[in-house]
């Protein structure tokens, strides 16, 4: 799964990285494949995503993280999607994890039972129209780990709106639940957000979601043949429920509410 399978050539007009300082082989791959590497004038998130931005000369973009293995059915979905209303000013896939196997067991058990989020989003394989996201100011800058989701309320407050393909699902390379565990209790101290998905997911439908936690995880378990899922999944929910009631704790905090797609 590649963007060049992905993206067929003709729709293609740049190529750029927005290189943050690696120290890995990402520039000498990057360029072996095409790809035009721009130094990131400062390491961030929204830092780099508005410099790309500035790049841009074409009414449509798209962006890639460097750990998303692209659907080949991607663009057209996704093109045909952001094209389907003047409003859309962002269509994008779903994503699943790819490497730890408990990961993979997750992800594919919520995507294949139709319980991803209605209000899920990401930033990582998604198509834009460049007038749109100008318009909001492009990715705001105080919300270093969150830009994504404060553009995209930004984007709604403006009446534009915000598609996903669920029937087109990318890889999201992850390769250690461990560390995964640990980027959700960085990502909680250093976010300083609290993301509030009330009343689009129901405090009811929260706390029956927790109670059913032994039953799916048994259920994720035994679909994907990995008995270890059974005590990493609730593992991984209370981590991620912790985290959320150390942050609400803290008054460096704030909340910003999440809406469904429009």
């Amino acid at each position: 799964m590649t963007i060049e399978k992905a993206v067929p050539t003709e729709a293609i007009c740049h190529r750029y990285v927005v290189d943050g300082g690696s120290t890995d082989s990402t520039r000498e791959i990057a360029e072996s494949f095409g790809w035009t590497l721009v130094r990131a004038l400062r390491r961030g998130i929204p830092y780099q995503a508005n410099q790309a931005l500035g790049l841009v000369d074409t009414e449509l973009f798209a962006s890639f993280e460097q750990d998303i293995g692209v659907n080949p059915a991607w663009f057209n979905a996704v093109l045909a999607a952001l094209l389907s209303d003047p409003q859309v000013a962002v269509a994008q896939g779903l994503r699943a994890a790819s490497g730890s196997r408990y990961l993979e067991a997750i992800d594919d058990y919520g995507v294949r039972h139709g319980l991803v989020p209605r209000w899920i989003y990401s930033i990582d394989n998604n198509l834009y129209r460049t007038e749109a996201l100008r318009s909001v100011g492009g990715f705001p800058l105080d919300c270093a780990m969150s830009a994504d989701g404060a553009m995209r309320n930004n984007l709604f407050r403006d009446g534009w709106k915000w598609r996903v393909c669920r029937d087109v699902v990318s890889l999201h390379y992850r390769d250690s639940f461990v560390k995964h565990l640990r980027h959700v209790v960085i990502q909680s101290a250093e976010n300083k957000v609290l993301w509030e998905t009330y009343p689009e997911y129901r405090i009811p439908d929260k706390l029956g979601r927790v109670v059913a936690t032994p039953l799916t995880s048994a259920r994720m378990a035994s679909e994907a043949q990995t008995p270890g899922v059974f005590f990493a999944y609730p593992l991984f929910r209370a981590v991620r429920i912790l985290s959320r009631m150390i942050g609400s704790m803290s008054k460096q905090y704030r909340f910003m509410e999440v809406r469904s797609q429009q």
